[in-house]
């Protein structure tokens, strides 16, 4: 599936990271595999290094959201929220929290 880039007037202000990471957090609301490669990186962000990936990174995901136009913009907020609830669960001394779908699965 492809999906033409959405684009705003703020990019070249607001996103001077890498382009193509960029590029890619502009389909999370259209792309399966975007939307994988934000939650891959939320879930890892505590555990990889990323300081030299010029990736955008949680500070910025919110701005980041705000400041882009979107194909179904409900989607994205809801993505880039939910990424940022796994940073922030997932961060050191952040309690470590099974849900019961989860615990089903698992058989506990």
């Amino acid at each position: 599936m492809t999906t033409a880039h959405v684009r705003c007037g703020h990019c070249a202000q607001c996103c001077a990271l890498d382009r193509e990471h960029h590029d890619r957090l502009l389909t999370v609301d259209t792309d399966p595999e975007a939307l994988l490669g934000l939650m891959e990186l939320a879930v890892t962000w505590h555990e990889l290094d990323y300081s030299t990936a010029g990736v955008v990174g949680p500070a910025a995901w919110a701005d980041f959201a705000a400041r882009h136009r979107w194909h179904d913009p409900e989607r994205a907020e809801r993505a880039f929220s939910l990424a940022l609830d796994i940073v922030a669960r997932s961060g050191p001394g952040a309690p470590v929290t099974r849900p019961a779908a989860v615990l089903e699965l698992v058989g506990r």
